[in-house]
């Protein structure tokens, strides 16, 4: 979530306070941070008639390494040159990888579009300039 300066001090819920006080952080219990599955967990709302089920923690995400060269090759693209410097690639893999898993073997390039072009957006946030990476045939 991205927000102007005018809602400083404005906001509040799972998006932060925007106070920049870092003690009212609601991402830090004491010295430490939460995960983002024990974040949320604390969100949950139970009606009456109705329990929610925290995820299960010990089932791993399938781990999808065999789009990993190809996640790679596409996030270390010409265009993303002056990227790879200012993000967390490897987050960005990870991501790209889970989205071809969850194309069930598609090899249409609508799955990975949302996940490169919020590469794309960070690194423009970051200050990069990222170069044209939509083709005709991607995205």
């Amino acid at each position: 979530v991205e927000l102007d300066n005018k809602f400083n001090n404005h906001t509040c819920g799972l998006c932060g306070d925007y106070n920049g006080i870092q003690i009212y952080n609601e991402f830090i219990n004491g010295d430490a941070s939460y995960n983002p599955i024990t974040y949320g967990n604390m969100q949950k709302i139970s009606k009456p008639t109705a329990k929610c089920e925290d995820p299960d923690e010990t089932q791993a995400l399938p781990s999808c390494n065999e789009h990993r060269d190809e996640c790679r090759r596409l996030l270390t693209s010409p265009a993303f040159a002056d990227c790879r410097l200012r993000l967390n690639l490897e987050m960005y893999i990870q991501a790209c990888m889970q989205d071809k898993c969850a194309c069930n073997g598609k090899e249409d390039s609508f799955c990975l579009c949302s996940t490169i072009s919020e590469y794309s957006r960070q690194c423009s946030h970051a200050g990069g300039r990222p170069g044209e990476w939509r083709t005709q045939n991607f995205c």
